[in-house]
């Protein structure tokens, strides 16, 4: 009969003693505060996160109006904002400032809004639809106008037809001269992100994938504002320049440095160091920990490093891909050691029969360290939704990702969350979104806070981050 991952853990306990023995689990320097009993259960409701390089905004392919950027006249001063509440009209606040959204047709600009004139705006069936000042063009409202002062910024005056247009421009359209071609969107998935504080600042670390025939990823830093992420700088910590594929971090920050472990290409795990604070990185010449055949199938990623009371760092990881979550210790010279040649966290130790069930994947882990435990989030595929009925006939629940959550005070011994898992967000009354590679928060004094990747049920269609506190 198969062992579950808890059983094996058990019977391997005296090989792994030495290993471990000497970890204490507690936090660093009292920076982090105990995770309620629950097990942070209990998120709020989520809302997105905004990731900005310099005046654009990263937006997933699934999620783009189909345009990036807009022509603005040289004297057109935008207008600040903190949301869209602080703009007017069709105007969205994008990184802080009021600009109406280009688009390129099609349905992208979302429910109640139409793209028109390369803008998205109202939709409209006659002037009385739209607000004052305005009319009905085309299905869509637009300001009168005898200049481009009655404008949005991002609009011109169509001086043929009295209406305020849009002009998108990029690589292949350039502006007049009188204009400058502002950037709104830049397509890009955001995947794995990592926040920690660093100089008393909260930063964060990001995961973007870039589309195309050939798509590759890098690391980005980013200051955190909120609800707001700024790269800072604009351009990669870690990637791109080389063409290597380079994502997944997990920083630990002591002592002056930050040390952010990363995925390459899903055949190892490396470690970088910084000390400015994250903005620039030297990286180790030799993998921490490198992919094995058996139950890693030659592939891992995800790393997720934690300190220790005793200061040393623990880096759990996915294997597989999603086939589990591994844990190694890393020693001084960032060479990372298995302590088993198994997972510590398999679909068979989260599988509930009531709660969370029928679970294929396992993987993505982020590690927290307090109350004297050891808390791993994970993400995992299965089914915690009710089947439901339409007449006589079962609509069965789906399959989708949500995150879950174990905790550990030996490093030997795994339990896992009672009731399944701990954020699942509901569409009706029997689909779920999906949610994954989580990140979590635990300050000092504050608010516990879950950051996440945000797609739809099938895990296919990433739309961006978000967080619930």
């Amino acid at each position: 009969m198969a062992l579950t991952g808890r059983e094996r853990l058990a019977r391997a306990a005296p090989m792994i003693a030495v290993a471990v023995a000497a970890c204490g689990l507690g936090g660093p320097g009292g920076e982090q505060r105990a995770v309620p009993s629950d097990g942070v259960g209990n998120f709020g409701s989520s809302a997105p996160i905004e990731l900005c390089l310099g005046s654009a905004r990263v937006v997933s392919p699934s999620a783009s109006t189909g345009a990036g950027a807009v022509c603005v006249g040289h004297d057109a001063i935008a207008r600040a904002c903190v949301g869209d509440a602080g703009c007017a009209g069709i105007e969205r606040c994008v990184c802080g400032r009021c600009i109406v959204e280009a688009c390129a047709g099609g349905t992208a600009c979302g429910e109640g809004r139409v793209c028109r004139d390369k803008r998205c705006t109202t939709i409209c069936a006659a002037d009385a639809d739209c607000a004052a000042g305005e009319r009905c063009a085309s299905g869509g409202c637009a300001r009168a106008c005898t200049s481009d002062a009655a404008c949005h910024f991002g609009e011109r005056c169509d001086d043929l037809d009295g209406t305020c247009v849009t002009q998108i421009c990029g690589e292949q359209i350039h502006c007049s001269s009188n204009d400058s071609c502002e950037a709104e969107q830049v397509l890009g998935e955001l995947h794995e992100p990592e926040v920690a504080t660093i100089d008393a600042a909260s930063v964060a670390f990001v995961e973007i994938r870039s589309g195309g025939a050939s798509p590759t990823s890098a690391v980005y830093r980013a200051r955190v504002e909120g609800r707001r992420w700024t790269a800072d700088p604009p351009t990669p910590v870690l990637g791109s320049g080389s063409g290597e594929s380079l994502g997944a971090p997990s920083a630990v920050v002591r002592a002056g440095r930050v040390e952010l472990y990363f995925a390459t290409g899903g055949a190892a795990i490396a470690r970088a160091v910084s000390t400015d604070g994250g903005r620039t990185f030297a990286r180790d010449a030799a993998p921490a920990l490198t992919a094995l055949p058996g139950w890693e199938k030659g592939v891992i990623g995800s790393p997720a490093a934690v300190i220790d009371r005793d200061g040393a760092t623990l880096l759990f990881y996915e294997g597989g891909p999603r086939a589990g979550v591994g844990l190694a210790r890393v020693d001084a010279s960032g060479h990372a050691v298995r302590a088993f040649d198994h997972p510590v966290i398999s679909a068979a130790d989260v599988e509930d029969p009531r709660f969370w069930r029928g679970i294929t994947e396992v993987g993505a882990p982020y590690a927290v360290v307090a109350d004297d435990a050891v808390r791993v989030y994970f993400t995992a595929r299965g089914i915690e939704g009710l089947d439901a009925t339409a007449g006589d006939a079962s609509l069965p629940a789906e399959a989708n990702d949500s995150i879950g959550l174990v905790s550990t005070r030996d490093l030997v011994h795994f339990d896992a969350h009672l009731g399944g898992p701990v954020l699942a967000r509901v569409a009706n009354l029997r689909a779920y979104l999906g949610e994954r590679e989580a990140a979590v928060r635990v300050p000092a004094g504050g608010q516990v806070e879950i950051v996440f990747v945000a797609s739809d049920a099938s895990g296919a269609s990433v739309s961006g981050l978000a967080a619930a506190p």
